[in-house]
């Protein structure tokens, strides 16, 4: 009796269980086939649906003649999913049909159910070999040491490593023999070592001397076609396999396998067709086709910093492409594809095709016709003085429209190699002075900001004849002035004595700006600098440096050397801004450089009209300025003032403005001032009676062998060459066509002997 009780127990106790784990079960499939079924159907699917998507176009970028600035080439890309080809049931899928249709049945009875249960066998069979005799308990404990929400991971637990290794060794190889037909004439890297090799570069340093050094340049890539091996090889990264091995061994650190795995880029599109239906006849998943929308640029190293680059995803990086990403972008498009469990695609009336909508189109405000010329004779200039840096500005008055700017150093916006005076480098492997990487990125024009000297003369001069403390011919004293305990400002080694107010921006006074800003008081005057918009950012769509740096001109010092273009730091489009401005009748116009958004159809979608900001001056005093600044560019002036500082910048026939700016360059950490090192420029308009045009020319760091420094020396010669190419390319009349034919008779005489 006693014997029946316990067994009983028992009895009841394993019925328990069973009835436990049965209503699991059963709650389970009532989940799976009636309360979830619907999500259980859209998963389901979802697996048969393939997704392609069809890339947008990105908007197009043309100068204000409609000339094609970019480009866009659709591009076909092959992509290896590892991922899915290292997915055991879907490596079996494309092993056990390739298996099939060599066996001698699949010819013997062309019925598709009898076809599809052969590959079904093959597919069994395959399974089976790989499945590990193993225990629960095994299973059990090799599962412990893996991650649970990792569900490939515990599939393959149940199959044996070298069994799964071993078919996808197989399966590698089918995909290389369907995809090498191909790609059998694409070019891949040779990776064979060569011989290291050498260029000389040759520099200069901070005081201008050439430096000559020796450095080594990457060997040239050797290339060859791609082979089986390749592609097999790309696939299974077996080098970095092999590592992981090792250092798992060691206990080191592993190196990260590549999923998404780039096999060819670049295919024609009837070739990706090819491949698509090659893939999907022989049922091999983990492979497919991307089509996108790759930027390429007609005039690469032109217009690099105002057009910008995008990257390897169509993401506008810098210029204009980075500030109208979201209007130039557009918005890809979708098309769905529907296949049964075997691979064949199923015509369906619920695939959905969306079109892609291509991005918005730019037009600039730049002439490339301008924008060649300034281009070319800045590098012009720029080699002849021996430079570092520099740029060019064309602007509009009337208008703001920026019709060109060119900075340097520069880029390809294709290559993105960097362009110098020197040549051109790949990146990374030129440095400057302070070790650091040369890229071209640097936007000389808007980004840098320097102490303009002299051209910032104007500033004092407009609030002499605003606040009517001056008139244009009012008479200053010019001598050598002391301002507080600072060392005297002087002109060494002139000493003009006294000047007319115009006088002193044509002879280009210190002693005589300080005397006219501190008797206008630094209140009146810093309204001018905000009038002229120096204590905001310049507002271009482009990166800019932010405001201009304005000392605390309640200091005296401060004051006075404020005056004449030391102790405040400005952009070269600020200044340029300041003559547009000047040069328009005294209205600040805003800095345009989109003429207007267009819609794929050439229907204007926002016109970017020309917008006035502030006035800053009468018409009077505009005028007045004007011919002030005529006067420094004239060789003979009346009242005993003689040649301005720019009589290289004159152009007989024409009546020329313009104003000179020399100053000393910073040393790192704003303490004192380099010897030797200027950096120059020179702000034009032209012509002064009918202003059709400013430019403004800054050089930074030149070292010419023929003459001092200056704006007046350096800056202003590269302002004529391009000046008299622009009257030529814009019809521009002379003022005495007398004497520009008798010019033009000369240097065309003095050109050919």
């Amino acid at each position: 009796m006693k014997t029946k009780v316990p067994f009983a127990s028992r009895a009841l106790l394993l019925c328990c269980f069973v009835l436990g784990v049965s209503g699991v079960i059963a709650a389970k499939l009532v989940d799976l086939q009636i309360v979830d079924s619907d999500n259980r159907r859209g998963i389901a699917a979802e697996e048969l649906i393939d997704k392609e998507i069809i890339p947008a176009a990105r908007g197009r970028i043309t100068d204000r003649n409609g000339e094609m600035l970019t480009n866009n080439i659709q591009s076909e890309t092959l992509v290896a999913d590892r991922y899915h080809l290292r997915d055991l049931i879907a490596v079996c899928g494309g092993l056990a049909y390739n298996q099939a249709i060599h066996d001698p049945r699949w010819d013997e009875d062309d019925d598709p159910k009898a076809r599809q249960g052969l590959v079904k066998e093959y597919n069994r069979k395959l399974l089976e070999n790989a499945t590990l005799k193993l225990s629960q308990e095994e299973k059990a404990a090799m599962r412990r040491n893996l991650k649970p929400g990792d569900a490939k991971a515990n599939r393959l637990l149940d199959y044996d490593p070298e069994v799964c290794r071993h078919y996808f060794e197989q399966h590698d190889r089918l995909v290389a023999e369907i995809l090498y037909p191909f790609l059998s004439h694409m070019e891949v890297e040779d990776t064979a070592p060569a011989e290291p090799q050498y260029k000389t570069v040759t520099t200069r340093n901070a005081k201008g001397k050439k430096v000559t050094r020796r450095v080594q340049v990457p060997a040239k890539k050797r290339t060859r076609f791609m082979t089986r091996e390749d592609i097999v090889e790309k696939i299974a990264q077996t080098a970095t396999e092999q590592y992981n091995k090792e250092a798992k061994a060691k206990g080191e650190p592993t190196r990260s396998i590549r999923n998404d795995i780039v096999l060819a880029k670049g295919l024609p599109l009837d070739t990706a067709d090819k491949i698509r239906e090659a893939l999907r006849s022989a049922r091999i998943h983990g492979i497919t086709v991307q089509s996108s929308m790759s930027r390429s640029y007609v005039m690469p190293e032109m217009l690099c910093h105002v057009l910008g680059y995008v990257n390897h995803e169509n993401q506008g990086m810098s210029g204009v492409e980075a500030v109208f990403q979201d209007r130039l972008a557009g918005r890809n498009g979708l098309r769905e594809y529907r296949h049964n469990a075997r691979g064949q695609v199923l015509a369906n009336e619920d695939d959905r095709y969306l079109p892609p909508s291509d991005g918005l189109n730019l037009r600039l405000t730049i002439d490339m016709r301008l924008q060649t010329i300034l281009e070319q004779e800045l590098d012009k200039g720029m080699r002849h003085f021996h430079a570092k840096r520099g740029c060019m500005i064309a602007v509009d008055p009337k208008t703001g429209d920026i019709l060109g700017m060119v900075s340097r150093p520069a880029f390809n916006l294709n290559t993105k190699k960097v362009i110098t005076q020197d040549g051109t480098f790949n990146r990374g492997e030129l440095k400057d002075s302070d070790g650091k990487p040369v890229t071209g990125d640097f936007n000389f024009a808007c980004q840098t900001r320097y102490e303009p000297g002299s051209t910032f003369k104007v500033i004092a001069a407009t609030t002499a004849l605003e606040t009517k403390k001056f008139n244009l011919n009012s008479v200053v004293n010019c001598s050598p002035l002391v301002v507080g305990k600072s060392s005297p400002i002087t002109d060494k080694p002139y000493n003009y004595g006294a000047l007319p107010l115009w006088g002193i921006l044509a002879k280009s006074c210190n002693p005589g700006t300080a005397r006219v800003a501190l008797a206008c008081k630094w209140e009146n005057y810093r309204g001018f600098l905000q009038k002229y918009g120096l204590d905001k950012p310049s507002p271009i769509p482009l990166p800019n440096g932010g405001p201009c740096f304005i000392s605390d001109g309640s200091n005296i010092v401060n004051f006075s050397r404020m005056s004449y273009g030391y102790a405040v730091s400005v952009s070269p489009l600020h200044m340029a801004m300041v003559y547009a401005t000047i040069a328009n009748g005294g209205v600040r116009m805003r800095p345009r450089l989109i003429d207007c958004i267009l819609t794929e159809t050439g229907e204007i979608y926002d016109e970017c009209p020309p917008q006035a900001e502030a006035r800053v001056m009468s018409e009077k005093t505009s005028e007045d300025l004007r011919y002030a600044l005529e006067a420094v560019t004239r060789d003979k002036n009346p009242n005993g003032v003689n040649r301005g500082t720019a009589t290289a910048a004159a152009i007989p026939g024409f009546r020329i403005g313009g104003k000179t700016g020399t100053a000393k360059k910073v040393r790192a950490g704003g303490k004192g001032y380099y010897e030797g090192l200027y950096t120059v420029s020179f702000a034009g308009v032209l012509p002064v009676d009918d202003p059709r045009l400013v430019v403004m020319t800054v050089i930074d760091e030149p070292h010419p062998t023929d003459c001092n420094p200056g704006g007046g020396t350096v800056a202003a010669p590269i302002f004529r060459g391009a000046a008299e190419r622009i009257i030529n390319l814009l019809n521009i009349p002379p003022s005495d066509p007398e004497a520009y034919e008798k010019y033009k008779a000369a240097k065309e005489s003095t050109a050919n002997n």
